[in-house]
């Protein structure tokens, strides 16, 4: 299959060094790996995916355990680098969206991930001359989450143009695969890792990982022109206002039915979503009364289910977007209502399992309709805003869970939780099935 000409790059600030960056990676493009990858782009961007996963993994567990030293097991730290991990991709994801519609995509996270490879292995560097310290561990880490909030969109904005419109549902369910699997085995894989070697040793580690995914990305050939275009009048409306900036991009939301209950869903998975990293630990306590380290299983089981939800995605026969994701929501309720009434050490997984199962379809079915919907040349920007506010929803839902949780026992918790999510998809269930056409 012929593919068109890289993207002129010259363009760009340095026309030389662009036109150098093209040069070398026509070179790399004339290998046999390269000549694979243009057989199966996909498959190549969906193995750089699960590497930086992966990679992402193993940096969190070693940042988590250098903090926790750096401390002396106080969490404080920890807890920082969460809030800044969170802040400060919310607080420059807009102008990354308009970066990632600017730049090739393939190379935009090719570059991203180089970087974030060769910060995090100054940590190990540093460590040879004197103990890391907060500010300069923090530093890194502020660094790595200006330069991460572009990752995602660039990621969700470049699948369409290697995908046909009608499989975007199953290759969203690679990825979910791709990710959960890569993001799993990274802390398992640290775990070990970390009685043999040093934690900042384990960034050195990561750091080549993130160097081999951006090794994948950079040698993806350019892709096809998209082939599909929004063929609805919400598509067109979106066409002609694609082309003014961020204002822009907000009606294009605002005048999309669809648009609008698809990043409402997306809301809502953050919201019920972002806290359960605070209720693993409290059910290992307060419900099951096991040791602290029950907590890891029960995390296993909710992103397991995660795990097995993108599996579900791969089926031939599946409900449409939205009503399938509602039903997830129910499922979730209902498992939520039920660990509780069950605190028995099995069912506690085997529900936690189920409970991660159905909100694991919110948010690659939500990407799905966007990528079929928002015209290519504003879709980096348009991710961007979901995004935003997928993390402001993320963020109030850690709040609120804390502020919750301070005063009251978790069971109480995740009854108020299965409750509402429980009655938001038996609310809108049959609104979603009796407007369906209006949302498809």
């Amino acid at each position: 299959m012929n593919r068109p000409p890289m993207k002129d790059l010259s363009g760009l600030p340095s026309g030389l060094f662009s036109r150098l960056l093209a040069g070398l990676l026509g070179g790399l493009r004339g290998g046999l790996l390269s000549r694979t990858l243009a057989q199966a782009p996909f498959v190549g961007l969906l193995s750089a995916y699960a590497i930086s996963q992966f990679s992402e993994g193993v940096t969190q567990t070693a940042l988590t355990w250098i903090a926790f030293r750096i401390r002396h097991g106080d969490v404080s730290l920890v807890g920082r680098i969460g809030v800044i991990q969170t802040v400060v991709p919310f607080l420059v994801l807009i102008p990354a969206g308009f970066l990632v519609d600017r730049l090739p995509r393939q190379i935009l996270l090719a570059a991203l991930n180089l970087f974030k490879g060769a910060t995090y292995s100054l940590v190990p560097l540093l460590a040879l001359f004197s103990p890391i310290g907060t500010t300069s561990l923090l530093t890194i880490v502020v660094a790595t989450a200006v330069f991460s909030a572009a990752v995602g969109p660039a990621f969700n904005a470049s699948v369409p143009e290697f995908v046909p419109r009608d499989r975007l549902e199953h290759a969203n369910g690679w990825i979910q695969i791709a990710g959960q699997g890569g993001y799993l085995l990274g802390p398992l894989s640290a775990a070990g890792l970390l009685l043999l070697f040093p934690a900042p040793w384990l960034l050195v580690g990561s750091g080549a990982g993130y160097a081999l995914s951006a090794f994948l990305f950079a040698l993806i050939s350019p892709p096809l022109p998209v082939a599909h275009k929004p063929s609805s009048r919400d598509g067109q409306r979106k066409g002609r206002a694609s082309s003014s900036g961020f204002l822009g991009t907000v009606r294009l939301l605002l005048r999309s039915r669809v648009l609008l209950f698809a990043v409402l869903m997306l809301v809502i998975f953050a919201l019920f979503n972002a806290p359960m990293t605070l209720v693993f630990p409290l059910l290992a306590s307060q419900l099951f009364h096991a040791p602290p380290s029950f907590y890891a299983l029960l995390s296993g089981g909710y992103f397991l289910g995660s795990f097995l939800g993108g599996i579900i995605l791969l089926g031939r026969r599946l409900p449409k977007p939205f009503p399938m994701i509602l039903l997830g929501m129910i499922l979730a309720g209902l498992s939520f209502l039920l660990v509780p009434r069950l605190p028995s050490e099995g069912a506690g997984f085997l529900l936690l399992l189920l409970a991660g199962l159905g909100l694991s379809w919110a948010q690659p079915l939500v990407l799905t309709r966007i990528q079929q919907l928002v015209p290519g040349e504003s879709l980096g920007r348009f991710l961007a805003l979901a995004m935003s506010l997928f993390l402001l929803a993320a963020v109030g839902g850690i709040q609120g869970g804390t502020l919750y949780l301070h005063h009251l026992p978790v069971a109480s918790f995740l009854t108020l939780g299965g409750t509402l999510l429980l009655a938001i998809g038996l609310l809108l269930l049959p609104l979603v099935t009796l407007f369906r056409s209006r949302l498809s």
